[in-house]
C-alpha cells in the first residue's frame, strides 16, 4: 500500500520524481508487526505473543497463521490486522512527506484520506486475499 500511495501522490502532482528517493528511504522501514498491533488492542496478551513467536521460530510460518492455528485469533481478526498494518505503513509515508518538508500536514492528510476512500473496495478485497505475515 505504501508504494500505491506514493504513486497516488505522484499522480496528484504532490510529489516530484526527484523527491522519490528520500521517500523510498522512509519506506524501507519494516511495517509494524501484526502481533504488536494485536497486543496494543488487547487481542493478544504477552504470553500469547511469545507463544506465537516461539512457534514462528520453529515453524517459519507467518505470525497470523500460527495465531489462527493456536486459536488465539480468528482469520477475520488476522485479515483486519493486516489491513491496519497496511494503513499504518502508508500513513508512515504521509508522515515522512510532512516531516521532511515535502508536504503540508493538512493537505497530506486530506490526500491520504482520499487515497483510502478511493481504494476502499480494492483494499477490502486485498485484505481478504493477502498472505498472512507476522
Amino acid at each position: 500500500m505504501r508504494e500505491a500511495f506514493l504513486q497516488y501522490l505522484l499522480d496528484q502532482g504532490v510529489v516530484e520524481p526527484a523527491t522519490l528517493s528520500g521517500l523510498r528511504g522512509a519506506m524501507r522501514m519494516a511495517p509494524e508487526p501484526i502481533g504488536s498491533i494485536a497486543f496494543s488492542f488487547g487481542l493478544l496478551g504477552p504470553g500469547d505473543v511469545e507463544l506465537v513467536l516461539d512457534a514462528q521460530r520453529r515453524d517459519y510460518a507467518p505470525f497470523g497463521e500460527i495465531a489462527i492455528r493456536e486459536g488465539l485469533l480468528t482469520r477475520e481478526q488476522v485479515t483486519q490486522l493486516l489491513y491496519v498494518q497496511q494503513v499504518r505503513a502508508a500513513a508512515g509515508l504521509a508522515e515522512a512527506l510532512t516531516l521532511t518538508g515535502h508536504g503540508d500536514l493538512a493537505e497530506t492528510m486530506r490526500l491520504f484520506a482520499s487515497f483510502l476512500l478511493e481504494r476502499a473496495p480494492e483494499l477490502n478485497t486485498e485484505s481478504r486475499t493477502a498472505p498472512h505475515r507476522g
